[in-house]
């Protein structure tokens, strides 16, 4: 019997090693792929995780600084003035936090954008909960013949006495038992502004001679205020 042999010729053996080099290729050009895909990702991964903490700081510190005590837009912790909120300008906003100027930066009180700088796209934001007051002053004549008395609405910080030349001699102005004006050879004509407390209803009371309606004037401020939620957007 004849052994039996098998013979691959030079041109297959070519074949194959051709086809081998060409899958080696290829895995190499898939394993770079790969890597640098996976490079990518890490670096975007990495520039994420850092550009996040930049945000929030950014975004707390604006945030705070708009319901502080001494901020720029509040009259006292967490309560701001309606008037100062309008006003605030993009300069300003960047100003308080200390922003670097590549990072957009929206405000938001109650749903509504008071200030917003660039295109806020996404972003870290951070929200705190504040009451906005609006003083509209307000002006009357209160008629003092027959009485001396005149109670004011609360929440009035504040009362602007003016004292007519005519119409009698105010001697004494006291608020809520107080003296806060008083000259015994009578007030000279003009405006005092007194403070008043802002937890009881303030009441005036005058004392002079011949008194009547007309003596003095009053104008006063008292608070609006509504519950809103400030919202800080920084997009850095």
């Amino acid at each position: 019997m004849r052994d039996a042999t098998v013979r691959v010729d030079g041109d297959e053996s070519g074949r194959r090693a051709q086809a081998n080099l060409a899958a080696l290729v290829a895995a190499l050009v898939a394993l770079t792929t790969v890597s640098t895909v996976a490079v990518v990702v890490a670096n975007g991964a990495l520039a994420d995780a850092t550009r996040e903490p930049v945000e929030r700081q950014g975004a707390t510190a604006l945030a705070d600084r708009l319901v502080a005590a001494d901020g720029p837009v509040a009259v006292r912790e967490n309560v701001l003035n309606e008037s100062r909120v309008d006003a605030l300008d993009a300069d300003a906003v960047r100003g308080l936090a200390g922003l670097p100027e590549s990072a957009d930066v929206r405000v938001r009180v109650d749903g509504e954008t008071v200030v917003q700088t660039g295109d806020v796209a996404g972003g870290t934001t951070v929200r705190r909960v504040a009451l906005v007051v609006d003083r509209d002053p307000r002006t009357v004549t209160p008629g003092l013949d027959g009485r001396d008395r005149v109670t004011l609405p609360r929440r009035t910080p504040w009362v602007a006495i003016t004292v007519a030349p005519t119409a009698g001699e105010v001697t004494t102005v006291r608020a809520n038992g107080r003296v806060v004006l008083h000259d015994p050879d009578g007030l000279a004509p003009g405006r005092y502004r007194v403070n008043v407390s802002r937890r009881v209803t303030p009441a005036l009371s005058f004392a002079g001679e011949d008194l009547a309606t007309g003596a003095v004037e009053l104008t006063y401020a008292p608070a609006d205020s509504r519950k809103v939620v400030v919202e800080v957007t920084v997009d850095a």
